[in-house]
C-alpha cells in the first residue's frame, strides 16, 4: 500500500513538472513570436507613415516640382547602378561613388545612398534598390540557398553560369542581403517577397 502511494505521488509530481514545462516554454515561444510580429508591424507602420508623408508632399506639385522629383529618382537609380558596377570591380564607378559619398562599396555606402535623398518615398527607394541590386536572378539564388541547395544547384536553378552566380552571391553578401553562411538576412527576406 505505501509503495502504491509513493508511485502515485511520483506520477503526480511528474505530471506537474511536465505541465509546468509545457506552460513555461510553450508560452515563451508564443511570446517571442508575438514580440517579433509586433516589431515587424511597427516597422511596417513606420514605412507606411513615411510613404503617407511623401504622398502628402507630392500632392499639388507643379510641373517643375515633378521634374525635380523625377530627377532625384534618376540620380538615385544612377547611384545604385554605380554601386552595382563598383562591387563588380569598375574603377570608374568606385571613383564616382567615392568622390560623391566618401565611402568604399559596401553596406555603409549602400546606407548613405539610401539616406541621401529624403524627398523620395522610402518604400519606392527600397523597392528600386531591391530590384536593381538583387533582381529576379538574385531572388532565385537566395530562395535556392535558403532551401539548402548548393551554389552549383542555385546557379542551375537561376539559369546562370557558376562564375556569374558566385559574383551575384558576393554582391548580395557585401550589401547585406545574404549572411556569411549564405542564408538570407532580414533585408534579403524582404527582397525575396
Amino acid at each position: 500500500m505505501t509503495v502504491d502511494i509513493w508511485i502515485e505521488i511520483f506520477l503526480v509530481a511528474i505530471i506537474f513538472l511536465l505541465l509546468g514545462w509545457i506552460l513555461y516554454y510553450g508560452g515563451g515561444i508564443k511570446q517571442r513570436r508575438l514580440q517579433e510580429q509586433v516589431r515587424s508591424q511597427q516597422e511596417e507602420l513606420r514605412i507606411l507613415k513615411e510613404a503617407n508623408e511623401a504622398l502628402r508632399r507630392s500632392q499639388g506639385l507643379s510641373k517643375e516640382g515633378q521634374l525635380r522629383q523625377h530627377k532625384e529618382i534618376f540620380q538615385f537609380i544612377r547611384d545604385l547602378e554605380s554601386l552595382r558596377g563598383a562591387i563588380a570591380g569598375s574603377t570608374i564607378s568606385k571613383k564616382f561613388l567615392f568622390d560623391k559619398y566618401e565611402s568604399e562599396p559596401g553596406p555603409e555606402l549602400f546606407a548613405k545612398i539610401m539616406e541621401a535623398r529624403p524627398s523620395i518615398d522610402p518604400v519606392v527607394k527600397q523597392r528600386l534598390a531591391d530590384e536593381i541590386l538583387v533582381g529576379e536572378a538574385g531572388r532565385t539564388i537566395m530562395k535556392s540557398l535558403d532551401s539548402g541547395a548548393s551554389i552549383d544547384r542555385a546557379a542551375s536553378e537561376a539559369g546562370m553560369p557558376l562564375i556569374v552566380t558566385k559574383g551575384q552571391i558576393r554582391r548580395l553578401q557585401i550589401l547585406g542581403y545574404l549572411d556569411s553562411r549564405l542564408r538570407p538576412t532580414a533585408a534579403g527576406r524582404k527582397a525575396m517577397e
